[in-house]
């Protein structure tokens, strides 16, 4: 039988989030790695600039989530929402949908923070990493701590009752942290790193972050 496809990188980046909500989900699904310079792979372009030539991606950018039966979908945070509310990851009532959505939102924004870092000039790196660790990752987690706590005292997940791609964000957005060295900002909140360790301990994120499917961890430049 087919399987969907991710069209994305050989990299974790903003198709992270989707690989998370797939293995929570226990769906199958299967890679298009896009480089540059690169072989076809099933009589498909590889290379970025031919894949774009193609028509194949909405906006000529990736990822891309690719079904069988022909349905096509672009812009990653399109694409957690889709699988996250085909798969129950998006919460049971409206309202909870909506704080989903807030904190993937914020997800986003926290993620261009540290965007920052790989994409400035080496000078400006030393300041931008510092600015990092004291400022922005604080702020930012301390938020996503404030939201914890406020749902049963944080003993549980951020929205409602059960585990959301909310909770699979946050969780991310800390591994981001503790891998570049900011760990300091998550040990700032045990409620959230407590309930960091509940996720990755969970079985199919476990099984998924132990597997070779999983790409390496790219660190930000220093």
């Amino acid at each position: 039988m087919a399987l969907p496809t991710l069209i994305y990188f050989a990299a974790r980046g903003r198709a992270e989030l989707t690989r998370l909500v797939l293995a929570e989900a226990g769906v199958e699904y299967q890679e298009h790695p896009v480089g540059h310079g690169t072989p076809p792979k099933d009589g498909r372009p590889t290379d970025f600039p031919a894949l774009k030539a193609t028509g194949d991606l909405p906006f000529e950018a990736v990822p891309v989530w690719e079904e069988p039966d022909g349905f096509r979908l672009a812009q990653s945070l399109a694409i957690v929402n889709y699988l996250a509310r085909a798969h129950g990851l998006a919460g049971r009532t409206p309202k909870e949908q909506a704080l989903v959505e807030q904190a993937l939102g914020g997800f986003d924004d926290f993620r261009a923070e540290i965007r920052k870092v790989a994409v400035a000039t080496l000078e400006q790196r030393p300041a931008l990493r510092e600015a990092l660790a004291t400022q922005v990752a604080p702020r930012w987690l301390g938020y996503y701590d404030r939201l914890l706590r406020a749902n049963k005292d944080g003993t549980g997940f951020l929205v409602g009752d059960a585990l959301t791609s909310a909770d699979l964000a946050l969780w991310y957005l800390c591994e981001v942290c503790i891998d570049n060295g900011f760990g300091a900002a998550v040990d700032k909140y045990p409620t959230l790193k407590a309930h960091f360790e509940r996720i990755g301990k969970r079985p199919r994120i476990a099984a998924y972050l132990a597997s070779p499917k999983r790409h390496a961890f790219l660190p930000l430049p220093k």
